[in-house]
């Protein structure tokens, strides 16, 4: 989708050279009652004190590019910047992409509020291609002696000195070479105004009216900045998705909260809404479903409802994947994978953009051993399932897009129920084994499937949501990963000799070897029901540890931090064992509802 589809008026980008009167253009067009969105305007008030941009400039840059009443000193960071490449690099990708969202933004206003044209006056339209997203493009050009003139007298320079900067830019030509319209400023102001008029009277023939009523411009103003933090919620009704919802109406109580939920689950979610805002009183009205899957273009919302979503959201949490491990190829793609470029889609096209939370998962190292750190991610791996396949896919995706887009990946291992209630929605995973192991009557001691000698990376859902949020509201934590992990994992042997002892059951004895569990498990008549056992088996195997030197900065100074599973294995298997006796209301392995593409 280009950037300026979804708007009625028709945007014409204004552009020039140095000392070629471009804001000059842009003052006589306001007079004459034009909408003019000022990117360099913008581009001010994105780095001033309070803004997400400012606080990452600092972390990269330090507080020396501050002035003493704590504002941006632009002279200082721009010598900083334009000296050096990276570090060029690295204030573009701060400010860029907020550059552009709050263009976005204030454009969407004046076409809202019913501007038929709406002129974008930045400097460097064509020098990175923007022009090419616009309809039409107006250049303001002068000679190159004139240029030189002016800007000898502007800025106080020397002729040879007056050159070097001009010689710096993109040649006015090359600019007037893809213009749509080119007013001429050789002259004075008065010569100007004409041109302007010349140029208006082309626009309005082709384009209709550009003046804007009185009325709506006081309503309106240049560059309009709304208030209030809005939020987006993706994958209800999977567990995590629900525990961060709750979470967030705990923890953010000036946040409009917006769940996406497919048609089918429109009615949970809305109960589920109810429900958890009756716990924090004040919160009422602060939450509402928004009926969309991830999977259809632009959610699936209407034109006006997605345009309506993209102008105001702040924040997306985009939970909304395929966790059950023995899922199907195609499956697990049209979820995991299209449905996360549909996401940053909508981040792209969201004007007040602050940040994307995106889930991914630890499994995204595959069948790599050893140690994996948070930024690694392509190192040639293969992947034991689609789900794993399709996970990586979808946070390389997420990775090329953090050049324009703050964005924060979580990676947490295999989340297993809450500490003080062991609550799950679904017995997938461990739970396999934990429920055969817990439920087991018969005084027969099963074996493993495998030998079970490497590390279980099991993780609680109280702390990985607790641990994710407290994360991702760090302006730091824009361009990183975070694997959230138990720092000491237990081996599956020593995790499942644990469950039955504390189910008082017989504990496994010995192993099915890998390959001989894989045989049974693919024969006909159990391929579809082992197909979850299977993908979860080659976890048991599996010697890899997670590196957590970003999280364990990032809860550096906070009570956040992952207990140990002994500390709370007793829990989830009272839970399993609850919850698995006869007329309970049980929770479903997984594997037994694969169609469920939220799940």
């Amino acid at each position: 989708m280009l950037w300026y589809a979804s708007f009625v008026a028709h945007v014409i980008g204004l552009t020039g050279g140095i000392a070629s009167g471009k804001s000059t253009v842009a003052r006589l067009l306001a007079a004459r009652g034009a909408a003019i969105v000022d990117a360099d305007q913008l581009a001010r008030q994105v780095v001033e004190p309070g803004q997400p941009a400012l606080g990452e400039l600092i972390s990269r840059f330090g507080a020396a590019i501050l002035t003493t009443d704590g504002t941006l000193d632009r002279k200082r960071l721009g010598a900083i910047a334009f000296t050096d490449p990276a570090a060029r690099a690295d204030l573009n990708r701060i400010t860029h992409p907020r550059i552009a969202a709050a263009s976005a933004s204030a454009i969407a206003t004046w076409s809202d509020a019913g501007a038929g044209v709406v002129f974008y006056e930045a400097a460097l339209l064509v020098e990175n291609g923007s022009h090419r997203a616009l309809p039409a493009l107006l250049v303001v050009s002068a000679s190159p002696e004139v240029q030189l003139a002016r800007v000898m007298a502007r800025d106080q320079l020397s002729r040879e000195d007056a050159a070097k900067r001009i010689a710096s830019q993109l040649p006015l030509a090359d600019k007037r070479a893809v213009a749509t319209w080119v007013i001429e400023n050789d002259g004075d102001e008065e010569a100007l105004s004409r041109e302007v008029d010349r140029v208006v009277s082309a626009i309005e023939a082709k384009l209709g009216p550009i003046a804007v009523s009185q009325q709506t411009r006081a309503e309106t103003g240049r560059t309009p900045r709304p208030t209030g933090a809005l939020a987006l919620v993706t994958g209800f009704p999977a567990f995590t998705a629900k525990r961060m919802i709750a979470k967030l109406l705990e923890a953010e109580p000036d946040t409009k909260l917006f769940v996406l939920a497919q048609t089918k689950f429109a009615d949970e979610a809305a109960t589920y809404l109810e429900s958890v805002t009756a716990s924090f009183p004040g919160k009422q009205g602060r939450a509402e479903v928004l009926i969309g899957d991830v999977c259809d273009m632009d959610l699936g919302l209407s034109s006006a409802e997605y345009r309506a979503l993209s102008k105001q959201l702040t924040w997306i949490h985009h939970l909304a994947g395929i966790y059950f491990m023995g899922v199907d190829d195609a499956t697990a793609r049209r979820v995991n994978v299209a449905g996360t470029r549909t996401m940053l889609d909508l981040a792209r096209d969201a004007g007040r953009l602050e940040r994307v939370v995106h889930w991914s998962t630890a499994m995204v190292s595959g069948d790599r051993k050893g140690t994996v750190y948070e930024e690694d991610l392509e190192v040639g791996q293969k992947f034991h399932n689609g789900y794993e396949r399709t996970k990586y896919e979808a946070e390389r995706l997420v990775r090329n897009a953090m050049r324009q887009l703050p964005i924060t990946v979580m990676r947490p291992g295999i989340i297993v129920g809450d500490t003080r209630t062991g609550a799950i929605d679904k017995l997938d995973g461990p739970y396999y084994l934990m429920v055969l192991i817990a439920t087991n009557a018969s005084g027969l001691r099963l074996p493993l499937l495998g030998r079970g000698d490497s590390p279980l990376h099991l993780v609680p859902i109280d702390f990985v949501i607790d641990a994710a949020w407290h994360v991702g509201r760090q302006e730091a934590s824009a361009g990183k990963t975070f694997h959230l992990v138990d720092p000491a994992p237990m081996t599956a042997r020593q995790v499942f000799d644990s469950v039955a002892e504390h189910a008082n059951t017989e504990k496994p004895r010995g192993h099915i070897p890998g390959p001989l569990a894989r045989a049974v498990l693919k024969t006909p008549g159990l391929a579809r029901l082992g197909r979850g056992p299977l993908a979860f088996m080659d976890l048991l195997d599996h010697a890899v540890h997670y590196d957590q030197t970003n999280t364990i900065q990032a809860l550096a100074g906070s009570r956040i931090v992952c207990p140990p599973l002994a500390d709370y294995l007793g829990t989830l298997v009272r839970h399993v064992i609850d919850v698995s006796k006869p007329g309970a209301p049980a929770a479903r392995p997984s594997y037994e509802d694969i169609p469920d593409p939220l799940a």
